[in-house]
């Protein structure tokens, strides 16, 4: 062989392993769920996010977007307190160096969020100073925690997760948080479903029910058992001593009302998943479930009263599968895929929660979002003490 074909042949050969090598990195990396490089201090990447709205059905009539989220975008350093006053705490969606990460924003100016390096959430929640991140570590074999966090944002303790999480409420006294994950199954849309529904002492970092299938349940006085229990979704009333959770059994999908203390859980509706107490609590709203015998299954945001257990389907058009928070107590904040070129991408929307209006979009690329009230000492006492109801005779 010539000295020519000699070097021709190690030029090819060496480009031949380069590409493989980088196909082989390209391909580990999608395995493992992994989009952008890991978020450090010094990052820094500009993102402009695309605020059309985008999703399965009919588009509402009116979108107000909010503006976008500026870049760069400044971290929050260990330690350090977040700002002042009421705050909107979420999960960052944007595919670039802050994908997962949990974001804080004032409430004032949502549109200038700062982020937590140090916390990547699949879901986020927080209340009176203390909060909870669902993470996902998805190496050779995938692994979930829910990591405790402070007022400034540091981890306090770690719990290990049955299953992927699906959903998250802290109590609005930062007491108790309560986690749905799927043990089976990955949606709440298809059967054969799986899900464990615990509820953790925020203040002693450990599971105070691990179970919520071990409480004793009631439906008109009588008790009520079944092998296909699955509960997911809980919400607290403001002293968190009662919650309302839905359960599923018997293809029914059932709002109830718990006591902690009594281990009890009491049937009040049928045809409610995913209930979200308001602030006053006075009312709940929910996905209201559509559709599924012979096309697919589809969810419209509704509210319930309470005191008369009558309920109104609000003006979002479109399939949500979500639990939706409450901006204020005329507001609803729900996450929404955007449209195909962007469906991997959440973004939070608000809807008038009478029944009027229209959506509009509140901030592109996130999810999880809640409303943090300022001063964790008062949070319980900016909300009112509504009259507990009677479960369905």
């Amino acid at each position: 062989m010539s000295r020519r074909a000699l070097f021709l042949t190690v030029i090819v050969t060496s480009c031949l392993g380069g590409a493989g090598a980088y196909v082989l990195y390209a391909v580990q990396r999608a395995a493992h769920g992994v989009l952008v490089p890991p978020l450090s201090a010094g990052s820094r990447q500009t993102t402009t996010p695309d605020a059309t709205p985008g999703a399965d059905g009919p588009q509402p009539s009116v979108a107000s977007p909010q503006t976008s989220i500026a870049d760069p975008t400044p971290l929050l350093a260990p330690g350090e307190a977040p700002p002042a006053g009421p705050l909107l705490v979420f999960r960052r969606t944007s595919l670039d160096a802050y994908n997962g990460a949990l974001g804080i924003a004032p409430m004032a100016d949502p549109a200038s969020p700062r982020f937590v390096p140090a916390l990547r959430c699949e879901r986020v929640h927080m209340a009176a100073g203390r909060g909870v991140c669902l993470t996902a570590d998805r190496g050779v074999f995938t692994s979930y925690q829910a990591v405790l966090f402070d007022r400034t944002f540091n981890p306090l303790a770690k719990l290990p997760l049955a299953g992927a999480p699906s959903r998250l409420q802290v109590a609005p006294d930062g007491r108790w948080a309560a986690t749905t994950v799927f043990v089976a199954g990955h949606s709440y849309a298809t059967a054969g479903f799986s899900t464990r529904t615990s509820i953790m002492n925020l203040a002693t970092g450990q599971w105070l029910v691990e179970d919520l299938e071990t409480f004793t349940v009631r439906r008109h006085g009588q008790p009520l058992r079944a092998a296909d229990f699955n509960f997911w979704g809980v919400t607290f009333t403001p002293d968190a001593r009662t919650f309302y959770a839905t359960l599923g059994t018997g293809g029914e999908t059932l709002l109830v009302t718990g006591d902690i203390d009594a281990r009890t859980v009491e049937v009040m509706e049928d045809n409610v998943e995913c209930p979200s107490l308001s602030p006053d609590g006075r009312r709940v709203a929910f996905k209201h479930r559509e559709g599924g015998l012979i096309g697919p299954v589809t969810w419209r945001l509704w509210v319930l009263h309470l005191g008369t257990r009558r309920r109104h389907a609000l003006a979002e058009p479109r399939s949500v599968d979500d639990q939706v928070q409450w901006l204020d107590d005329e507001q609803v904040l729900y996450a929404l895929p955007g449209a195909a070129d962007r469906a991997a991408i959440m973004d939070e929307w608000v809807v008038p929660a009478d029944g009027g209006g229209a959506p509009r979009l509140f901030l592109p690329q996130a999810y999880s979002a809640a409303v943090v009230l300022g001063d964790p000492d008062r949070a319980s006492e900016q909300r009112t003490e509504a009259p507990k109801p009677s479960p369905t005779p």
